[in-house]
């Protein structure tokens, strides 16, 4: 990912050859009294700049758009030295982490939805450590886990809490500042609570079209070359359905995995429909030890965002690396379709409305793996009751919003922070783009457009068929099978329910049974070493018992699931030695 790594302070000398040899070769590198900066990664999201008549220098990591009227762009070098205040940054979209000094004083900003993020360490010797790559900070510094934290991170869909999962390391996410004092070498860190607008101003299907069109369009408008991210799901086709309505060329699209998939049957009947150029894009599948290696530097840079096998269709970005274009794609484009926590909606409804922390979290719970003993898994689930309530009294009140704002808000200020943010910085060190529904330009404005069509995908059916109305008679694809364009939320779910039931032929993804056999010998060499035998935290029972189910090859796909979420765990333990 571009990155930023850095010591204010006191120096020391072995301590900076540490970084050094940590780090890859970086694109800037500060050396002054009391402050050593390192930078690298991808020259378009690492920008220097320098303010020659304040003596103020800035490092940019990420993506900035600014608006000028209804124009869109991107923000050049010189740009970023004029967003480098709340007020100002407020009205900046993007992904940022932002960080400016001057002889006197750092300052470190983040974006406002928490794309980007940066860890501070204040408890070193006579120093101030930061960097936005965690897994560096956690071969400096002798820290442990904390499962308080982490615990919504691994029993709930995703963290709920924006804080570190590590003792002594404070996460700086969601629009926090930090200031350091450079003399007294005194930080203070502020936090910013940003929140989409609740008013009586009623954004209409078109308004949000308009805007939506504006963040689509822009690159092509700036003679940018846009590389679309194309499922066969809602969400991209929308901003296929723009690039189709319109008569520019500059652009193409490009599909992940396998041809069969029914993802990718979609995409290349309506690409071949109407003469799109496409690129359909599976990388051979590694070897023991490329897949090893590339799990190692996955879960490491995102804390076990994913189970392992995920990195088998991720690794696919690796290919469109270093290319002269803008990606983009329909990222977090369900929380217009009311597409999140659907199910603690409906089961969950009365707990819900009685801020019953204990009865909401079993609504929400996501199965990874039972791989912890009883002990870590009560302090997880106190943790997890803890940050629910914290949100709780963050967020407006669910009386004031209503319930379907209120679990929608709360995906924005969980999901994005805590799952978006750990794969758009690891893209960062890739390739050059952003996600058009995110932007805050839009974003701010979710809350003014009636539930009634956000609801069952109402709003971007509108749209599709606005745009381009022959893309509605091409299924949607979800997980292993597809639907009809016309089905509601409910429908779609029923489909899938009646497809297993009727025994439907279903798509067979079996990345995951593939990289657990691949891997079969370093899981099993794992699970009976004293390192995994004599861990403090493991059920250890659990894991004996799918050791051997393994090698008796008499393994079910539940139990693949386990051994997938325990490998991205286990490798992530054994990285950065917890």
């Amino acid at each position: 990912m571009s990155w930023i790594i850095g010591i204010s302070g006191y120096i020391d000398k072995d301590l900076q050859e540490t970084i050094k040899k940590l780090t890859p070769q970086p694109l800037y590198k500060i050396e002054q009294n009391n402050l050593f900066i390192v930078a690298g990664g991808n020259q378009q999201t690492c920008i220097m700049a320098n303010n020659l008549s304040s003596e103020e220098q800035i490092i940019a990591i990420g993506v900035g758009l600014k608006k000028s009227g209804n124009e869109f762009d991107f923000l050049a070098k010189d740009d970023w030295l004029n967003f480098t205040n709340e007020k100002q940054l407020n009205n900046l979209n993007g992904h940022f982490v932002i960080i400016k000094w001057d002889n006197n004083e750092i300052k470190i900003f983040t974006d406002k939805l928490g794309l980007r993020d940066i860890y501070v360490c204040k408890n070193l010797q006579n120093g101030i450590l930061f960097s936005t790559r965690i897994d560096w900070l956690l071969k400096i510094i002798n820290t442990k886990i904390n499962f308080k934290e982490f615990g919504s991170r691994w029993l709930l869909f995703n963290q709920i809490s924006s804080n570190s999962v590590f003792d002594g390391i404070e996460r700086i996410s969601s629009g926090k500042s930090v200031f350091i004092d450079r003399k007294a070498n005194i930080i203070s860190i502020n936090k910013k609570n940003w929140l989409p607008v609740f008013s009586e101003q009623n954004f209409s299907p078109d308004d949000f079209s308009n805007t939506l069109e504006q963040l689509i369009m822009f690159p092509l408008l700036h003679n940018q070359r846009i590389s679309l991210s194309l499922s066969g799901g809602m969400d991209s086709r929308v901003i296929l359905s723009f690039l189709l309505k319109n008569n520019y060329t500059n652009w193409y699209a490009h599909t992940f995995g396998d041809k069969n998939s029914p993802d990718s049957v979609v995409v290349n009947k309506i690409i071949s429909d109407h003469n799109i150029h496409h690129e359909q894009i599976d990388l051979p599948f590694p070897d023991i030890y490329g897949c090893l290696n590339e799990i190692r530097e996955y879960v490491s840079a995102t804390i076990i965002n994913s189970e392992a096998s995920a990195i088998i269709q991720l690794r696919n970005y690796n290919t469109l690396a270093g290319r002269d274009e803008v990606i983009i794609d329909g990222g977090f484009g369900e929380i217009w379709r009311r597409d999140f926590f659907n199910r603690l909606l409906i089961t969950g409804y009365k707990s819900l409305i009685n801020k019953n922390t204990k009865e909401i979290l079993p609504h929400m719970k996501y199965f990874r793996a039972n791989i912890f003993n009883d002990e870590i898994n009560n302090i997880m689930w106190q943790g997890s009751e803890e940050q629910l309530q914290n949100i709780f009294n963050e967020l407006p009140r669910i009386e004031d919003i209503g319930a379907e704002n209120w679990v929608d808000l709360f995906a924005i200020k969980t999901r994005l922070s805590n799952y978006y943010s750990y794969e758009q910085a690891r893209l960062d060190s890739l390739l050059f783009g952003y996600m058009p529904f995110i932007q805050p330009s839009l974003l701010e404005n979710i809350f003014n457009l009636k539930i009634n069509h956000r609801k069952n995908g109402k709003l971007f059916k509108y749209l599709i068929s606005k745009n381009f109305k022959d893309l509605t008679k091409y299924p949607l694809a979800k997980g292993q099978l597809t639907y009809p364009f016309w089905f509601n939320t409910l429908l779609s779910r029923i489909w899938k329910i009646s497809a297993k039931k009727l025994k439907v032929k279903l798509y067979n993804d079996n990345r995951a049974e593939k990289l657990i056999q691949t891997l079969s010998p370093f899981i099993l060499d794992s699970i009976n070493s004293s390192r995994v035998k004599e861990c403090e935290f493991y059920n250890y029972p659990r894991l004996l018992s799918l050791s051997n189910s393994l090698t008796k090859n008499e393994i079910t796909n539940d139990e693949i699931n386990e051994l997938d979420w325990w490998l991205s765990f286990e490798i992530f333990r054994q990285e950065n030695n917890i």
